[in-house]
């Protein structure tokens, strides 16, 4: 499904100094690759490897091919990778807090006609177990709410793929497990996950436990 092949990838510190963060990372998901953890210390790449399999950032020496299709590393083709193929949730959910629920989660589905996106939305939003929540203020949510919109948005468009960052970093026990569970029924739905991740719990969950070392990615 996924070969990447990073020869090189340099990342510039806030203090300008610019280090390799990988050398020679490569990364081979198959059918069977349901569901696939990404560990390693804090500033080991992990969200950097996310970003790179979103189509966020291209700026690296290396190949990435996709169902077999080789991607050119440019703004335009991968953002249209990314549009037909990708959800994404980040650390932060980055949902707009000027728009409701049903907006945050409605505008990344993947349809010209405002009516069938509204409906996707509902759609996805029951299937987190947020049914009735879309006229909600997303500034009144929960952190395992706000997660859940979070999910719901990257699912709506029926991605071959989530890459999810840490998420479940900021929330209790109790609600990573519920997290987890709503992943496990995603999963039984036929979607996949890569996930970056400190938590034993979540790499435990996951099929296969990949993790950065020494610039590059060991199973």
């Amino acid at each position: 499904m996924i070969e990447l092949d990073v020869r090189r990838k340099e990342f510039r510190e806030p203090n300008g100094q610019v280090r390799t963060l990988f050398e020679g990372l490569r990364l081979s998901l198959g059918q069977e690759d349901h569901s696939v953890a990404v560990c390693g210390r804090s500033g080991s790449g992990k969200t950097t490897l996310l970003r790179i399999l979103a189509g966020l950032d291209t700026a690296f020496e290396g190949r990435y091919v996709f169902r077999g299709q080789e991607l050119g590393l440019r703004a335009a083709p991968m953002a249209r990778h990314r549009a037909a193929h990708i959800g994404y949730i980040t650390q932060r959910f980055d949902l707009l807090t000027d728009r409701h629920v049903l907006d945050n989660v409605a505008m990344a589905a993947q349809d010209r006609r405002r009516s069938r996106r509204r409906q996707r939305a509902l759609s996805a939003l029951a299937a987190v177990g947020l049914e009735g929540y879309g006229g909600k203020d997303v500034r009144r949510l929960s952190g395992g709410e706000a997660q859940r919109v979070a999910i719901a948005r990257a699912v709506v468009g029926r991605p071959d793929l989530v890459l999810a960052d840490e998420p479940t970093g900021s929330l209790d026990e109790g609600t990573e497990t519920e997290i987890l569970e709503l992943f496990a029924d995603l999963r039984e739905r036929g979607t996949r996950f890569v996930i970056a991740t400190h938590s034993e719990t979540v790499s435990s969950w996951c099929a296969r436990s990949l993790r950065i070392e020494g610039r590059a990615l060991r199973d």
